[in-house]
């Protein structure tokens, strides 16, 4: 019996108007997204490259990076095209804030990206992510909403159950046959997509390097499908009418899908308030200039009491440098101790709001697939670790032997204590690891399989309930 309702659902689905628009839906928005993303990676790919080169040509010896600066690039992701994430606002380029100096340089983050049509920002890319939560979860509830209520406004659910057919087996069926057929031309879609772009080599790596990425994508939007899925279901299962679901479900998907994770950021701000990204950079400025007053106060004393205490100028020099020395570490140490502060501050900020956004099943595949794509937090955390890692050796290598000597008789004698024709160190950017993203996304892949089976399950309950007169 489930077999013949399994064959019934499936060749009404096939043969319904709606299918056909969904296959038409997929089979334009999804090749066409991940074609304007690879090429929007194309170009981005070349900006940096060339960038990069402009860079390496001006800074071949030390002295260049003592006297112009030193840069760090963060190249674009090459799977962008399945989820755009933070790409665009996150920084992508990292230079010292200060040039020939004494004191210890930190390093401030820029982005230089912009989009060749600035209309597009405000509606944002046509990426997998968009065709998924938006288009793809739309369709999900069209399809089930009229699932059961639907068919009690015809009396063709009243006709099946009149015979000896278990309930149980009319549920399963309609759940089986109907995602099937949503999913079908989605899966179509995606791979036509993907296969084009190989065949026409716009995609910039090897398959098989990018196979567990698109993988776990698919997976996580076939979570994010079934759950809306299953929400439809069950709210064709608790109304009367079909007009009756698909208000209450739309009204479900703008709230899921619009309102609660924003809401979610607003309540993160008001629980827990952190300082902006401006005061702290007025935090540190005031920071710097009181350190190099109070090691000025201290060479200026040192100066006055040299002649009286008989040192030599070799002596007053060395006594110069350590006390510089000693208010650099310290001016390191007081950034460090700011910086690690408000970055513990921002990560509980943001803990709080991604878990609050998780009771929404949307907010449990954004983030994730942003995360598989390369443009999410962990490879942005990644980059400011890689950033921190290179201003430590330029301050090592470079600035810390850049020195300021004052003279007993006035005036101030600069010098490089170190060869400025050696070759610079350069910026090493990493990847962070397929592990680490799979641990990080795991608790979003739990809750959107806990979503799928609470909602299919209340629908089941509900269904072997249901007053079909």
């Amino acid at each position: 019996m489930f077999r013949i309702l399994f064959i019934k659902e499936i060749l009404e689905n096939f043969t319904s108007r709606r299918f056909f628009i969904i296959l038409a839906l997929c089979l334009i928005l999804i090749p066409l997204g991940v074609y304007v993303g690879t090429r929007d990676y194309q170009s981005r790919l070349h900006s940096y490259q060339e960038s990069l080169r402009l860079y390496e040509e001006g800074h071949k010896w030390v002295s260049d990076v003592l006297y112009k600066g030193a840069t760090g690039f963060r190249p674009p992701s090459p799977l962008s095209f399945l989820s755009m994430g933070l790409e665009i606002v996150l920084p992508n380029v990292a230079e010292t804030r200060s040039k020939a100096t004494t004191a210890p340089v930190d390093m401030r983050f820029n982005n230089n990206q912009s989009l060749d049509n600035l209309y597009e920002f405000f509606q944002g890319p046509l990426d997998l992510v968009f065709i998924v939560s938006v288009v793809m979860t739309f369709l999900a509830i069209v399809f089930t909403y009229g699932s059961i209520s639907g068919e009690k406004e015809q009396g063709t659910l009243k006709q099946v159950l009149c015979n000896s057919v278990p309930r149980h087996q009319v549920i399963l069926s309609k759940v089986g046959a109907n995602f099937l057929v949503l999913i079908i031309p989605f899966l179509i879609a995606l791979l036509l997509s993907l296969l084009l772009l190989q065949l026409k080599g716009f995609l910039p790596f090897a398959p098989a390097s990018v196979l567990p990425y698109l993988a776990l994508a698919f997976l996580s939007s076939l979570l994010l499908i079934g759950a809306f899925f299953n929400l439809g279901l069950l709210v064709s299962s608790l109304t009367k009418q079909a007009v009756s679901a698909i208000i209450i479900l739309l009204l479900c998907w703008v709230f899921l899908f619009g309102i609660f994770p924003r809401l979610s950021v607003i309540l993160s701000q008001v629980v827990y308030p952190v300082k902006s990204q401006q005061l702290v950079a007025l935090e540190k400025n005031l920071i710097r200039v009181e350190n190099e007053k109070e090691c000025e106060a201290e060479v200026v004393k040192l100066l006055e009491s040299s002649s009286s205490s008989g040192l030599s100028e070799k002596e007053t020099m060395e006594r110069q440098e350590a006390i510089r020395e000693e208010f650099r570490a310290k001016l390191v140490g007081r950034f460090q101790k700011v910086e690690s502060e408000i970055e513990k501050k921002r990560n509980t900020q943001m803990l709080i709001a991604s878990n609050l956004a998780r009771l929404s099943p949307v907010s449990c595949f954004i983030r994730p697939l942003a995360e598989m794509s390369y443009t999410g937090l962990l490879q942005y955390q990644t980059f400011k670790e890689d950033v921190s890692r290179f201003e430590q050796t330029l301050n090592k290598e470079i600035y810390s032997k850049y020195k300021t000597v004052r003279q007993n008789k006035g005036g101030t004698n600069v010098y490089f204590d170190g060869d400025q024709a050696a070759s610079p160190p350069k910026f090493q950017y990493s990847l962070i690891s397929l592990q680490s993203v799979v641990k990080d996304i795991l608790p979003d892949f739990i809750l959107l399989t806990i979503y799928n089976i609470l909602f299919f399950a209340a629908a089941f309950v509900v269904f072997l309930r249901y007053d079909v007169r």
